[in-house]
């Protein structure tokens, strides 16, 4: 089941986002569009949508982190915001 959401939501955010995509990982961290992940997350927030800003990982405020471990239609109007975003 991770494997089909992993799927889904690299597929799904592949054209708007940079990333890795995960091997074994249930998460992705892709590259924050304008350059802070908190300011994209705060964008996140104001439209009804959690995501969880990099530097809570690393140093560096560039990058936000999506969890894929949440039911696939989440997924899907997760992964229409954060397109409709970019």
């Amino acid at each position: 089941r991770y494997r089909e959401k992993r799927d889904f939501i690299v597929s799904a955010l592949r054209e708007s986002f940079e990333f890795v995509s995960p091997g074994g990982a249930f998460y992705l961290f892709p590259r924050a569009p304008g350059g802070s992940g908190q300011r994209f997350v705060e964008k996140c927030i104001d439209n009804n949508l959690l995501v969880i800003p990099g530097q809570v990982f690393s140093r560096q405020d560039t990058h936000f982190r999506i969890s894929f471990s949440a039911p696939l239609e989440t997924l899907e109007r997760g992964a229409e915001i954060l397109n409709s975003l970019v």
